[in-house]
């Protein structure tokens, strides 16, 4: 990975570069490209806008109200960057949010707030959607294309880098960076908007609390069936709070899709799980 030296030189963790990169995983950076809808193709990924899709997928709803249209992406773009395949090889992701009540993702009842929709047919099917209705605090977020970039993530902790105290403390920033740093000008920085890879906890492990709100009737917390559970999750997407796209999640936060591997490998994407974490 491009600067991943350099970074590690910045954070004095050089000398630990091997137990560091043996802890590493790939991930998809979605960056985002300032451009005019109109101009953009009919399937081309993207954040915000109007959705392109079939004549057999509306708008989703929740309370009444229709879900926000955060992205779409096109799998066939993001293929060459999913080294592990774990992902269709062709097809069209869709996220829904409810922007408005920001629901957590706790309850049951927020099962209906976010919306994961998967097409696999031909682009020629699609077609670009407008929201069923528009109000002055209901439209769509803003249009921006998207561009993919492999990244590495690291995990929040980890058990066999003998780092000390100050070590440590570098580490987090270290990875930190790592997901946020912009190659091309080093001082700019990226939101953290990336797909597959460890997820960037902000409280809790995200894997870990998404199980366990999706089965707390039947997991403990500190459970060994917990961890197990939670190693067999993916992350399908996660989207930070983004000035551009006009979208603050809680108090600067993040929200996160992720989806058992099973069911990832039978492309069943409405199982997809869902957690919103803030500082």
């Amino acid at each position: 990975m491009r600067g991943l030296d350099g970074l590690l030189q910045k954070f004095n963790l050089l000398h630990k570069k091997e137990e560091i990169l043996r802890i590493a995983v790939p991930a998809i950076r979605l960056v985002k490209e300032s451009t005019d809808e109109e101009e953009l193709p009919i399937g081309q990924s993207k954040f915000g806008g109007l959705p392109d899709l079939p004549s057999t997928i509306s708008f989703p709803t929740y309370k009444n109200g229709d879900l926000t249209f955060l992205a779409q992406l096109n799998l066939q773009e993001v293929e060459v960057f999913d080294h592990k395949q774990l992902l269709p090889k062709k097809g069209f992701l869709y996220f829904f949010y409810d922007i408005e009540e920001q629901p957590w993702g706790f309850d049951t009842d927020d099962h209906d707030a976010y919306k994961v929709l998967y097409f696999d047919g031909d682009v020629n099917e699609l077609k670009r959607t407008p929201y069923p209705k528009e109000t002055e605090d209901y439209s769509p977020l803003p249009s921006y294309k998207i561009n993919f970039e492999e990244i590495f993530t690291f995990p929040e902790e980890f058990d066999g880098g003998g780092f000390n105290e100050e070590e440590s403390e570098h580490y987090y920033e270290f990875r930190t960076s790592v997901v946020e740093t912009n190659h091309e000008n080093e001082l700019s920085t990226y939101p953290m908007h990336y797909m597959l890879g460890e997820p960037y906890n902000i409280q809790n492990n995200v894997f870990e609390e998404i199980v366990y709100y999706d089965n707390k009737e039947k997991l403990d917390w500190y459970s060994k069936e917990l961890n197990e559970a939670s190693n067999q999750m993916v992350l399908l997407f996660q989207m930070d709070s983004d000035d551009d796209l006009n979208v603050m999640w809680g108090d600067a936060g993040i929200i996160y899709f992720c989806i058992n591997k099973e069911d990832l490998k039978n492309q069943k994407f409405t199982q997809t799980k869902f957690i919103l974490q803030c500082y």
